[in-house]
């Protein structure tokens, strides 16, 4: 009888069922190709207000992002609201920002503190206003106090090298902000996609489990185990059959010229 052979499936990415159907992935590379193209203004900018050339800004990534509560504390956030409807929360790194701040108000001592002060949080407005008119006209945004954001929406990180040192801005749009910038761009579906979401799903591999024995001991006995034991087992005359935690229905296993099969029944209680 020839062994039941082992196949590897690949590991795959979880996909947040919110985000099917919907073209939040065209406006997640309309943001990339924004920031890839608009990092050089930054790195202008920066330059002018820090009176240095020694600084130079570029993307690091642009993902889908699921808020979660909590997750931001706003007291360190950037926060502004698009006339249309969502929001754009900024923030630098805490180190970064302090060491920007100090060279753009030409601060004499270096500050070795986690706090951040009126001011820096200011010179982070400034570039939170930047990079919200990649997306959007001036005179679309306001500044507004922070709340929590809900759903799916996108972060993308920014690289910054100033001197010897290395920070990030993170970038976050909102779920409702993404739906604005999908109205305005005409992103929305011409035809309908539940045909190619079936076939795609269709496609898609997945791994099916058989429990084809067990058996029940001692612990005393399991505890005696060693290399080399021999445990008697005997197959199951009903195999259960899952996706995961999932019970599909159940099977008998047969012998189909020297090859071990399982044979499924019409349903899992049977």
């Amino acid at each position: 009888m020839k062994p039941l052979r082992k196949i590897s499936i690949p590991d795959f990415q979880t996909l947040g069922v919110e985000s099917l159907g919907k073209p939040i992935h065209i406006i997640r590379d309309k943001l990339d190709y924004l920031i890839s193209n608009s990092c050089n203004i930054l790195t202008y900018e920066l330059q002018n207000w820090l009176k240095s050339y020694n600084i130079k800004c570029n993307i690091n990534i642009v993902s889908l992002h699921t808020f979660s509560v909590d997750e931001m504390n706003k007291s360190l956030i950037s926060t502004f609201n698009h006339q249309s409807g969502g929001k754009i929360f900024t923030s630098i790194d805490t180190p970064t920002l302090i060491k920007l701040a100090d060279s753009f108000y030409a601060t004499k001592l270096e500050r070795n503190c986690s706090e951040l002060s009126n001011s820096d949080l200011r010179l982070q407005e400034k570039v939170g206003t930047i990079i919200a008119t990649w997306l959007a006209p001036q005179e679309m945004w306001t500044r507004c106090d922070f709340e929590p954001a809900q759903g799916t929406g996108l972060y993308a990180s920014i690289n910054i090298n100033f001197d010897d040192h290395q920070g990030n801005i993170h970038i976050k749009l909102d779920e409702a902000l993404v739906d604005t910038l999908t109205q305005e761009l005409d992103l929305q579906p011409k035809e309908s996609m539940y045909l190619p979401f079936c076939q795609s799903l269709e496609s898609t591999p997945v791994k099916l489990n058989a429990l084809l024995c067990q058996k029940r001991m001692l612990l005393s006995e399991l505890l005696s185990l060693k290399p080399k034991d021999i445990l008697p087992v005997e197959l199951l005359s009903s195999v259960p059959v899952s996706i995961g935690q999932q019970h599909l229905f159940n099977g008998t296993v047969a012998d189909n010229d020297g090859q071990l099969v399982l044979i499924l029944n019409h349903d899992k209680e049977s």
